[in-house]
C-alpha cells in the first residue's frame, strides 16, 4: 500500500490534538476527510488505530507502533522536499519553523501570527518534534528557526518567555492530590528531555519523592497513561479526561522557559516571538482567573 502524506498530516495530528475535530481544524479539511484518510491507512494493515475515549480518542497499541513508525516516514519525506525546494534553481523557499510538542495548544497561533506577520509573503511551514531533534535538524539546515524547552549548545538561542506548566492528572486522583508520605507517581516524557527534568526538580523542590510510573515519547502518549490512572504529569495543557490540580503544592504554575533557536539569517525573529509569547500567556492568566 502506498502511503499518502496528507493521511499521515492527518494522522499526526489526531496524536497530537487528541480527536478528529481539532484535528481537522487545525489542518483546515473537513472531519470526514480527516476520517476518511484514517480508514485508508488503517484499511492497509488491518487493525484500528484508535479507539474511542470520552470525547476524544487515544490510539491503540497498534496505533502507538504504527504512529511512532509513520512519524518518521512523514519526516523523511518533510527533510526531502524541504531540500528539493531549497535547491530548485529560480524556486521560492519555505521558512521551515520547528516547535515542541508543549507550545502547540497554548502558544503556537500567536507564535505563527507573528512569524508571517515578520516575514511578509513567504510560506510558512511547521515541523512538531523534540528539543534536541529540532536543534540538529536546524544544524542541518533542515529548519529555519525552531521553538524549543532545551537549545542544548545552539549557538543561536534567545529566551523568548516562559511556558506555564501546571500538574494535571486523572479527575479523582487530582482532586486528591498526592499522598502524604508517598512517593508521587510522574507520567513524564521519556528522556532525554527538559520538561521532564523541570517535573523531577519541581517534586524535589517540595520535598516529594517522585517515582516514574509511564513514559511515552509522544504527547499523547502522556495523555494516555494520565488519563488511565498512572500518575501526574507537569503539562502546558490538558487533555479530555484529564484535570488541573487546583488545591495543595501541586497546584502551582511551574514556569519553564522556551528558547528560539535560529539560523544567523533570522536572529531578528526572537523580539516578535518574544511578544507573541507575551500575549498569549497574558491571555491565558486573565482566562484562569475570570
Amino acid at each position: 500500500m502506498d502511503l499518502d502524506p496528507a493521511h499521515l498530516r492527518s494522522l499526526a495530528a489526531i496524536v497530537r490534538l487528541g480527536g478528529f475535530h481539532r484535528a481537522a481544524a487545525a489542518l483546515h479539511l473537513t472531519q470526514p476527510a480527516v476520517s476518511r484518510h484514517i480508514r485508508r491507512l488503517e484499511g492497509g494493515r488491518g487493525a484500528p488505530l484508535f479507539e474511542r475515549r470520552g470525547r476524544g480518542v487515544e490510539l491503540t497499541a497498534f496505533g502507538e507502533r504504527a504512529a511512532a513508525e509513520l512519524a518518521d516516514v512523514l519526516a523523511a519525506h518533510d527533510r526531502a522536499v524541504a531540500r528539493l525546494r531549497h535547491n530548485a534553481p529560480g524556486a521560492g523557499r519555505a521558512f521551515v519553523l520547528g516547535t515542541i510538542e508543549n507550545v502547540t495548544d497554548p502558544v503556537l497561533p500567536e507564535l505563527l501570527a507573528a512569524t508571517r506577520a515578520a516575514l511578509g509573503a513567504v510560506e510558512v511551514q511547521l515541523r512538531i518534534d523534540r528539543s534536541l531533534e529540532l536543534v540538529g535538524a536546524l544544524a542541518a539546515a533542515e529548519l529555519d528557526a525552531a521553538i524549543v524547552a532545551d537549545p542544548g549548545d545552539a549557538p543561536d538561542a534567545a529566551e523568548i518567555g516562559a511556558l506555564t506548566l501546571r500538574w494535571w492528572a486523572a479527575p479523582e486522583r487530582a482532586a486528591m492530590g498526592p499522598d502524604a508520605g508517598d512517593p508521587v507517581p510522574v507520567v513524564a516524557y521519556a528522556p532525554p528531555c527538559r520538561l521532564r527534568d523541570v517535573a523531577l526538580r519541581r517534586l524535589d523542590e517540595l520535598g516529594f519523592e517522585p517515582r516514574i510510573t509511564a513514559e511515552s515519547p509522544h504527547l499523547s502518549g502522556v495523555h494516555a497513561a494520565v488519563r488511565h490512572g498512572f500518575g501526574f504529569a507537569l503539562l502546558a495543557a490538558g487533555a479530555d479526561g484529564l484535570r488541573p490540580v487546583a488545591a495543595g503544592p501541586l497546584a502551582a504554575a511551574v514556569p519553564a522557559p522556551l528558547w528560539l533557536v535560529t539560523a544567523p539569517a533570522h536572529r531578528d525573529l526572537a523580539a516578535p516571538l518574544r511578544a507573541a509569547v507575551q500575549r498569549a500567556t497574558g491571555r491565558r492568566a486573565l482566562a484562569a482567573a475570570a
